[in-house]
C-alpha cells in the first residue's frame, strides 16, 4: 500500500509542475495601458531579485549556520529555499484579468525563471562544498527540471494564450483549479507518508523552519515596494519558492527521501504563514482610511 501511495506521489509531482507553469502562462493577463513592464522598472526588479535570489538564502543559510540543526535539516532548508521559479501555486488564481499585480506577478515568475536556469544550479555546487556535499546536485540535473518542466511549459503557456484567447478564456481557470487540487493531493500524500518523519526533526528543527519561513516573508514585504499590493506578490514569492520543484530537487539528492520531511515542513508552515499573512493584509486594507480624499471646508458665510 504505501509503494503504491509513493508511485501516485511521484505522478503527482512529475505532473504539477509543468501543468502549474503552462497555467499560469495560459492565464496571462494582457498588459494595460499606461503600464510599465517590470523589467522596465530596475529599480524595482532588483530590489524583488534581491529579496528572492540574495537576502532570503543568506538569512536561511545564517539560521542553519548559527543554530545547532542537523545535517538533514540544513540540507533541506537550503533546497527548499534555493528552489525559485514559479511562484506559490495557491497565489495564481490571482493571475486574472482583474487583478491588479497579475502583470507584474507573472513578469517575476518570468524573470526569476530565466535566472534560476544558472542561479539554482551554482548556488548547488557552491553549497555543496560549504556543506561537504550535503545538497549536491549536477548543474545538469537542476537546469533539465527548470528548463523543461518549468520554463518551456510557462512559455507554451503565453504562446496559446496569445493565439486561443477563447480557449484560454474558458479553460484556464479550471484548468488552475486542478492545479490547486493537484496540490493539495500532493501535500496530502507526502504529509501521509513522512508525518513520522516529520516528528523526528525535533523541536529545534521546527523551529529553525518557522524562523526561516517567518523571516523570509518580512524580507519579502519590506522590500516589495511601497505599493502594498506589490508588497504582497514579493513577500509571498520570497517565502513560498517552487514548493513543487523543491520537492523534485530533494529527491534527487544522494539523500533522497530522508530530506522530504525537511522540505515538506518548510512548505506547510509557508503555507499557514502565508494564509495568516493574507488575512492580516486583507483586514488591514479594510481599516486603513483612504488618504487621497482632501477634507472640504466650507467658507464662513458673509452678509
Amino acid at each position: 500500500m504505501k509503494a503504491v501511495i509513493q508511485d501516485v506521489f511521484s505522478v503527482l509531482l512529475t505532473v504539477l509542475i509543468p501543468l502549474a507553469s503552462f497555467s499560469t502562462g495560459l492565464l496571462a493577463p494582457h498588459r494595460g495601458r499606461g503600464e510599465t513592464m517590470l523589467w522596465r522598472r530596475p529599480a524595482q526588479l532588483l530590489r524583488d531579485l534581491l529579496a528572492i535570489l540574495i537576502l532570503v538564502p543568506a538569512w536561511v543559510l545564517a539560521l542553519v549556520l548559527i543554530l545547532p540543526v542537523t545535517p538533514l535539516v540544513r540540507a533541506g532548508l537550503v533546497i527548499a529555499t534555493l528552489a525559485v521559479g514559479i511562484g506559490p501555486v495557491a497565489s495564481m488564481k490571482r493571475m486574472g484579468p482583474a487583478a491588479p499585480t497579475a502583470r507584474e506577478a507573472l513578469e517575476l515568475n518570468i524573470v526569476v525563471l530565466v535566472i534560476s536556469l544558472a542561479f539554482v544550479p551554482l548556488a548547488f555546487a557552491l553549497l555543496a562544498a560549504l556543506f561537504h556535499r550535503d545538497v549536491f546536485l549536477g548543474v545538469w540535473a537542476v537546469a533539465k527540471v527548470v528548463l523543461v518542466k518549468a520554463l518551456i511549459p510557462l512559455l507554451l503557456g503565453l504562446g496559446a494564450a496569445r493565439l486561443f484567447p477563447r480557449f484560454s478564456a474558458s479553460r484556464g481557470p479550471l484548468l488552475m483549479k486542478i492545479v490547486n487540487v493537484l496540490l493539495l493531493v500532493l501535500v496530502a500524500i507526502a504529509l501521509l507518508v513522512s508525518w513520522r518523519r516529520m516528528i523526528a526533526i525535533g523541536g529545534v528543527g521546527w523551529i529553525v523552519c518557522a524562523a526561516a519561513v517567518v523571516g523570509s516573508l518580512v524580507i519579502g514585504h519590506l522590500l516589495g515596494g511601497p505599493d502594498r499590493r506589490s508588497r504582497g506578490v514579493v513577500a509571498a514569492a520570497s517565502v513560498m519558492r517552487f514548493p513543487a520543484l523543491a520537492l523534485v530537487l530533494a529527491l534527487a539528492t544522494p539523500a533522497g527521501k530522508r530530506l522530504l520531511p525537511v522540505v515538506l515542513a518548510y512548505v506547510v508552515l509557508a503555507l499557514v504563514s502565508l494564509t495568516v499573512y493574507g488575512a492580516i493584509m486583507s483586514r488591514w486594507q479594510r481599516r486603513k482610511p483612504i488618504s487621497n480624499v482632501t477634507p472640504l471646508h466650507v467658507a464662513p458665510r458673509t452678509t
